[in-house]
């Protein structure tokens, strides 16, 4: 019974690092015009978008008295003197004149702000002060050279892409008509209507009949298949009045969004990390309400087993006390979004837990999802508690697909530490090079670990991503092997090896062999132990096997503030928390070696390599972590 027990172990382990995120599942074909009529029949006569038109005063007036938008009112009255500033191609074109794709890329978003910052005001004021300079407004935006984001920037469709920027310029200016309605005049109304249609409608249904070849993300199983897919089907059914034109956008929805939950493993973990959880299941969100509410519940996106899944990953990858590891992509400290959080788990039944929406403060950066979640939506509808969420384990989730385990001491822990702990693959969406990484986090403040995304530039999506050590996997708590950092691709990946968990203990051992392209390696396995209780710790051990002498080294990754303790030992101090780590290499002579990285003016952090002295053919290097707590 035994063996079999382990033999179902292994295959399952198996299956669990050779699962495929990346491959979509629907590939991109004609409108099935029998089911476009079906659609047709299910929606209103009428478009709606998020939220209420100005003219429902119970509501805005409402939000007035809460005092809580006072912001965005002060915020608009600055842009009422000042003239709308011509779009700045300069500044666009750095992203090929210095490689500088955030320059252009906040010049999109600045300009698009004006128009959302005066559509809140007036919408919340109703006295057609800022009417005038939102028309000045929307015809600049409309005016504009291109709604695309300088990295996607092409010559030849440059007016006919929907990519990101397009997409959120596209819906932002429909749901400017929808709550402004009669405020703008019908010049300007018709003008948004054609606008959209020709750099939005028009070109995805050229691609949807084989007539051009620009919306790869059609297939795609990333964030950009939802925030353009909501973008679409959330600028239709907000201004289109013919329904079976509406319902044709729906219809794509409902066919492609598919590939982008395919993207998410089968055990709901995003790989793209928090932050890109944030923006593309925050964009899906707003996609399944909004064609939840048109269709009256009879097209439902949420509606599949895996989604419960899917909406706990950022509930399951809390380390302790609001902390979570900037996997892929991701900056470092960003936490998930409490409304998307609340949204997801309240429409699936699964318990929020402290994500509680009611405790948010309002943002007014869109009129898109800031809206829906100011006004009633299909969460805030449902009554009662959910049930109990067997997702969130107090003293661990592990994310059986992803080969990714999160710690915590259990119980109220001020100051005990949880982690993080990696295996993966170096092939998932915003790949970093990280297979085998950690991160642990004491109190409510990050300690060692992953250092998170830096700043994007025109190398970061090109064949030289690698190059940036914070990207490599140089740059993360993994071994350098034989002076190698890890390859790239699904075949680098982590094999869990075995695990055991208890309320006391818990064990994970990975084989990161296959990630290294080392002729001399025969074997790398890292194990990662961690104890629960009054020895609260976690040993991060690597195990290395060479045929012949060679380099090894093993680092620590941190913004903390360090300091040499004892022979063998470091001091991490990070705000009122301190780790106290211990280093073993069983008598092996090592060196500690720091090295400060800053690249692209991303924030700073330290390497601190734990550098064998001279080539081995084995070697054991045990790195022990323990808080100091003073009683």
């Amino acid at each position: 019974m035994k063996k079999l027990f382990l033999l179902l172990f292994l295959c399952s382990a198996a299956r669990a690092q050779t699962e495929d995120y990346t491959t979509p599942i629907v590939a991109v074909e004609p409108l099935d015009m029998n089911r476009v009529n079906e659609i047709a029949a299910m929606l209103p006569d009428a478009p709606r978008g998020f939220g209420e038109p100005y003219q429902n005063r119970q509501a805005w007036d409402k939000l007035v008295q809460s005092g809580r938008f006072s912001k965005v009112q002060k915020e608009a009255k600055a842009y009422l003197d000042k003239p709308f500033p011509a779009f700045d191609e300069t500044r666009y074109m750095r992203m090929f004149t210095h490689g500088d794709s955030q320059a252009g890329k906040d010049l999109m978003g600045e300009r698009l702000r004006w128009l959302i910052k005066l559509t809140w005001a007036e919408c919340l004021e109703n006295k057609g002060t800022y009417v005038p300079k939102i028309e000045e407004v929307i015809a600049g935006l409309l005016g504009q050279k291109t709604w695309v984001n300088p990295r996607n920037f092409l010559e030849k469709n440059h007016q006919s892409l929907v990519e990101l920027a397009c997409a959120q310029y596209a819906q932002n200016l429909a749901q400017a008509m929808y709550l402004l309605s009669d405020k703008l005049n019908a010049k300007t109304r018709e003008q948004i209507t054609v606008t959209i249609r020709k750099r939005m409608f028009e070109p995805i249904l050229a691609t949807i009949y084989g007539k051009n070849s620009y919306h790869g993300w059609l297939k795609s199983t990333n964030n950009w298949n939802a925030v353009c897919l909501s973008g679409i089907a959330g600028t239709v059914l907000t201004i289109l009045p013919d329904k079976k034109e509406r319902a044709q956008f729906v219809a794509i929805a409902e066919r492609y969004h598919q590939n982008f939950v395919a993207g998410f493993l089968s055990d709901g973990y995003c790989t793209e990390g928090i932050s890109y959880y944030n923006y593309g299941f925050g964009r899906f969100a707003t996609l399944r309400e909004i064609v939840f509410v048109a269709t009256k519940g009879k097209i439902d996106f949420f509606d599949t087993p895996k989604m419960a899944k899917i909406a706990a990953f950022p509930i399951n990858s809390e380390i302790v006390n609001d902390t979570y590891p900037a996997i892929a992509d991701c900056k470092n400290g960003t936490k998930p979004s409490r409304n998307i959080v609340w949204y997801a788990a309240k429409n699936v039944g699964i318990d929020a837990g402290r994500y509680d929406q009611s405790k948010s403060e309002p943002t007014t950066l869109d009129l898109v999802a800031d809206v829906m979640y100011e006004f009633p939506n299909t969460a805030s509808a449902k009554t009662g508690g959910n049930k109990s969420n067997e997702y969130a384990a107090p003293l661990r989730s592990y994310f059986d697909a992803a080969g990714i385990l999160t710690v915590r001491p259990g119980g109220k822990s001020e100051h005990g530490i949880g982690a993080a702990l990696k295996g993966g693959r170096n092939n998932e969406h915003h790949n970093h090079n990280d297979v085998g990484s950690y991160t642990i986090a004491a109190g409510s403040e990050l300690i060692v670990g992953d250092p998170g995304a830096i700043p994007y530039t025109a190398k970061t999506f090109s064949d030289e991503r690698y190059t940036y050590k914070s990207l490599g996997s140089y740059g993360h708590p993994v071994p350098l092997v034989a002076g190698a950092q890890q390859r790239t691709g699904k075949e680098a990946h982590a094999e869990i090896v075995s695990t055991k968990f208890s309320n006391e203990k818990d064990v994970m051992v990975m084989d990161l062999t296959s990630a290294y392209e080392v002729p001399a390696l025969q074997s790398l396995k890292r194990e990662f132990s961690y104890t629960r209780g009054k020895s609260n710790l976690l040993n991060v051990t690597d195990e290395v096997v060479f045929d012949t002498p060679q380099r090894f080294e093993t680092p620590i990754v941190t913004r903390s503030k360090w300091e040499k303790n004892g022979k063998n030992g470091i001091l991490l101090t990070n705000g009122a928390e301190k780790v106290a780590v211990t280093i073993d290499t069983k008598g092996i002579p090592y060196d500690i070696e720091n090295e400060e990285i800053s690249e692209e003016k991303g924030e700073p952090y330290t390497r601190l390599a734990v550098r064998l002295k001279s080539p081995v053919r084995t070697a054991k290097v045990s790195i022990q972590y323990a808080p100091v707590v003073n009683l």
